[in-house]
């Protein structure tokens, strides 16, 4: 785990403050937030900060191993999920497939006594009001509304 308990120790020996940061290096207030709750931040902005403090990354930064949890508990609860799964495994006997056997999907066919219809298309419809079908322009009409002056 990343903390930044370093960074305000540092920050109150070189006599900067947040509003400092903020106001005089345009940091931003959303970076120091995050750094407050020791959340990722990146390395673009540990980079300003040595920078801005004049100090190394060790400064500013410590890294805590998190407590992991021990082998033999590890170990121990992994054994008892897989009982437990293969103790709730229904007994289903499913035979394997016959790798001789080739199956063909057979298509329903037509018997001779049935009427052989043809469908016709079915018919162009009208554009409908709104449609993007573009229509004749009748510019140039000598009966339009906009071509008659008052």
């Amino acid at each position: 785990m990343i903390q930044y308990d370093r960074l305000w120790a540092t920050m109150t020996d070189r006599g900067m403050t947040q509003y400092k940061l903020i106001k005089l290096h345009g940091f931003s207030a959303g970076q120091i937030g995050r750094m407050k709750k020791n959340m990722h931040v990146s390395t673009h902005t540990l980079e300003t900060l040595c920078r801005i403090l004049n100090c190394r990354i060790e400064d500013i930064v410590e890294y805590t191993p998190e407590e992991a949890a021990p082998a033999d508990a590890l170990t121990a609860n992994t054994a008892l999920l897989t009982a437990d799964a293969a103790a709730h495994r229904p007994n289903v006997n499913i035979p394997a497939p016959d790798p001789t056997a080739v199956s063909v999907p057979q298509t329903p066919q037509a018997s001779s006594s049935e009427n052989k219809e043809t469908v016709a298309p079915p018919k162009a419809s009208k554009a409908k009001k709104g449609s993007k079908t573009k229509k004749s322009s009748k510019k140039g009409e000598k009966g339009s509304k906009k071509s008659k002056k008052k």
